[in-house]
């Protein structure tokens, strides 16, 4: 019988077993590697669809805000908010102050105690929607200085010229008189030579069916000059500068929307004037040189429009004040129901009768055409997605650069075309996403 005998095995080669582990230790380190990367892929790709999915129910919120806006300056119109008379075919051949010289019915006016030029805001599950609504009306519209009369013409490039140096004023980023003036020199160049401009633009209904037609064709926004020397793009942004200063985009003091008209003629009251109840310190003080018009006289405008009516708030005792969007009471202050109750003002009504005349011209108190803008916010802040309230406007204002949250800012231009009995929306920009949210412009900064 064959006896097997036990072999023993030989210990392995220690070489080899440190070069087994090595490998081990590799290969564990490509599958962790590989583990994650698809792990940062699945995150990246869950990431991206929350920011979708927030982004689009923002588009949604900001839609439905809009549309609800639109009833709402409807109804303001329709309930005595706002009026306007009729103006010719053409605005542009009435001359700079419209087509009655900026007379106006006795309709009801547009102010700053009107429902809609309170800034709100509006909560819609974990996003916060704020609304800011300017009336186009409150600035100088740069068309007239387009008028074919020369005269005029002239003096709305004058009135161009002084609203770019007075709008940053005391600021970082002020616009001296100089500066002013090639930027008003390089606009109405440029909109005398748009149908030779190598600009592409879009074919508009407005476009005269004559391709050959001798006419400038008009811009749909301020932001086309952006491509002009001397401007820059902080020129059309809102931003605060190294001392805290307010710095706003030019778009808040010109405009060139207040001029539609449709086929049949009826138009936005002229577009030339301004109104004296909302128009910002910088546009009332452009509307005429210091030397014909003491400066003096803008001032107590402010001021004016700045002062409490102390009778409606007595009538209103009873009445639940109105709250602005801080839980701050709105105090009822005064506004110009018409042009003749100008004649309140000390340095008015001593004026020469032609000077006065010759105010109330490029003046107006109603608006028809308003810039709606919606600021949609949600936190991106890893402990929660819960809703920020503020104690003040300033505040507010910071958070909303500072970056830690989604921003999706939408702007929208509506003519409201209004009669006697009944008022419509037009929208002339639709919808327009900015880079930056706006800084409203105030008459005096309590911030």
């Amino acid at each position: 019988m064959r006896i097997l005998h036990k072999h023993h095995a030989h210990p392995s080669d220690p070489g080899q077993r440190g070069a087994a582990l090595l490998l081990s230790f590799l290969v564990l380190i490509v599958i962790l590697m590989i583990c994650y990367q698809v792990n940062r892929t699945v995150s990246g790709n869950q990431t991206e669809a929350n920011r979708n999915r927030i982004l689009t129910s923002m588009e949604w919120g900001i839609d439905s805000i809009l549309l609800q806006i639109h009833e709402d300056l409807k109804a303001d119109a329709e309930g005595g908010g706002a009026g306007a008379d009729a103006a010719p075919a053409d605005p542009l051949d009435a001359g700079l102050d419209g087509a009655e010289g900026g007379e106006e019915s006795s309709d009801p006016v547009d102010s700053k105690m009107d429902d809609w030029a309170t800034p709100d805001t509006v909560h819609i599950n974990d996003q916060a929607l704020r609304i800011l609504i300017v009336d186009e009306d409150s600035k100088f519209n740069v068309l007239g200085i387009l008028n074919q009369n020369e005269d005029e013409a002239e003096e709305a490039l004058d009135i161009l010229r002084r609203v770019l140096d007075f709008c940053r004023e005391d600021t970082a980023h002020d616009i001296d008189s100089s500066q002013a003036a090639e930027m008003a020199q390089a606009i109405l160049t440029h909109l005398k030579s748009r149908k030779d401009s190598l600009l592409p633009m879009e074919e508009r209904l407005s476009d005269p069916e004559d391709e050959q037609a001798d006419t400038a064709r008009m811009p749909t926004s301020l932001r086309e000059f952006i491509v002009l020397e001397p401007f820059e793009e902080h020129h059309f942004k809102d931003f605060f500068d190294v001392d805290g200063n307010r710095v706003h985009s030019i778009e808040w003091f010109l405009t060139c929307y207040t001029t539609v008209t449709t086929k049949s003629g009826a138009a936005s009251g002229g577009g030339f004037a301004v109104n004296v109840n909302t128009a910002p310190r910088a546009v009332l003080a452009a509307l005429f040189d210091s030397r014909e018009v003491d400066g003096r006289l803008w001032a107590e405008v402010i001021e004016y429009r700045n002062t409490e009516d102390e009778e409606t708030s007595e009538s209103d005792e009873d009445v639940e004040p109105m709250l602005d969007e801080f839980g701050n009471e709105v105090l009822q202050m005064k506004f110009f129901d018409n042009l003749e109750e100008l004649e309140e003002l000390r340095n008015f009504e001593g004026m020469e009768e032609e000077t006065k005349a010759l105010i109330r011209r490029r003046l107006v108190t109603t608006s028809q055409v308003f810039t709606i803008y919606v600021v949609a916010r949600q936190s991106t802040r890893s402990e929660s997605n819960q809703i920020v309230e503020f104690s003040s406007q300033r505040e507010r204002e910071l958070y909303e650069r500072d970056g830690t949250h989604l921003l999706k800012i939408v702007r929208s231009v509506v003519w409201r075309q209004s009669n006697n009995e009944s008022a419509s929306i037009i929208p002339l920009i639709r919808w327009d996403v900015l880079d930056h949210a706006p800084l409203e412009v105030l008459d005096i900064d309590d911030n």
